[in-house]
């Protein structure tokens, strides 16, 4: 009898983003419930209420962790501008007037490679180190609710910068060139912060004996 295979994107959610003591069991049992006929339309409805459910149901559960998680990422800021964001100048004096004579100074001078903000390397990497670090440490610190906090971290982070980017998005500036310059920092929200932190918490995963590696369900086995 052949293998009826879930939606691959659905599948992906459900295997990264379920929380909670049960997931394995539930994502079993979904994937039982579909081979018996339930259709792709079912699977999706069943897969965001799993990890709405099971987020509300872990954030309730361990609200202390969920508390002191979001408090570090609303507070993370501002512990980067008292001491990590005030050797960022002198970072920057190590490698920016070599940039300016260089080949390569077009960047710093062409108005529209200098939208690329090469100014904010620096700030930018320093940050996005900062995450991975600080995502280590929680997921250290609650390695057995390891996705849920690092699911808070990482929307207290970008969560952050959604006001921002919704009114330049909204009311967007007239000239190209600063509007080249949004949509850099839109994708540094949307793919470098998130990235840093998953980095940061799969990193430190692979060193927790509970956590290591992904656990691979018995019923996906034959689909590969």
């Amino acid at each position: 009898m052949s293998t009826k295979r879930p939606p691959r994107a659905a599948r992906w959610l459900l295997e990264r983003l379920t929380v909670g003591p049960h997931r394995e069991s539930l994502i079993g049992d979904l994937f039982e419930q579909y081979q018996r006929g339930g259709s792709v339309t079912w699977y999706w409805g069943q897969t965001l209420n799993a990890i709405v459910t099971g987020f509300a149901a872990e954030t309730w559960q361990h609200k202390a962790a969920a508390a002191s998680v979001v408090a570090l990422g609303a507070y993370l800021p501002q512990i980067y501008m008292w001491w990590p964001g005030r050797w960022v100048p002198t970072l920057d004096q190590l490698w920016y007037p070599l940039l300016i004579d260089s080949r390569w100074s077009w960047l710093a001078i062409n108005p529209w490679a200098y939208r690329l903000q090469p100014y904010l390397l620096t700030q930018r990497v320093v940050w996005c180190a900062i995450l991975g670090i600080a995502a280590m440490i929680i997921c250290g610190v609650y390695s057995r609710q390891r996705r849920l906090v690092l699911a808070l971290f990482l929307i207290t982070q970008v969560g952050g910068s959604l006001p921002g980017l919704l009114a330049g998005w909204l009311h967007p500036p007239s000239d190209p060139i600063w509007l080249f310059g949004l949509f850099w920092s839109t994708l540094f929200t949307f793919v470098a912060i998130p990235l840093s932190i998953l980095a940061g918490g799969s990193w430190i995963a692979k060193s927790l004996p509970h956590c290591g590696g992904r656990s691979r369900n018995r019923y996906m086995a034959d689909d590969r």
